[in-house]
């Protein structure tokens, strides 16, 4: 991570905080799982969270306002959004490492009772 002209320059290559940790709004960082490796639960809070896979596969795991667990599995390529509110973990349960981007932003208005839906 370093500064160049004026911009924050990070590589999502390594694991760690790909904007500045002074940042207000915007959050983001890169994350690698080895085999079995969990990222555990844990919210979004206030904030909307998009998750982008970029190498191997995970379980994003949802709990809903009823502690019903839901799960979905991501490909590289694949991203899923989570809104605010939503308790969550990642699992790598393959025998490759993953690696996945996260990126967080506040929002203004918090819809309740709502999780993971996939687009197809």
């Amino acid at each position: 991570m370093r500064t160049r002209s004026g911009l924050w320059i990070a590589s999502y290559l390594r694991q760690g905080r790909l904007v500045p940790q002074r940042g207000r709004g915007l959050r983001a960082g890169a994350v690698r799982l080895a085999p079995g490796d969990v990222m555990d639960w844990h919210s979004t809070l206030a904030r909307e969270e998009l998750l982008i896979v970029l190498r191997g596969w995970v379980s994003v795991e949802v709990q809903d306002s009823r502690a019903r667990r839901h799960r979905s599995r991501l490909t590289a390529g694949e991203c899923a959004w989570l809104p605010p509110q939503t308790r969550h973990r990642v699992l790598n349960r393959s025998l490759a490492e993953a690696a996945y981007i996260y990126v967080t932003a506040p929002v203004s208005r918090v819809r309740k009772n709502s999780w993971v839906t996939r687009d197809r």
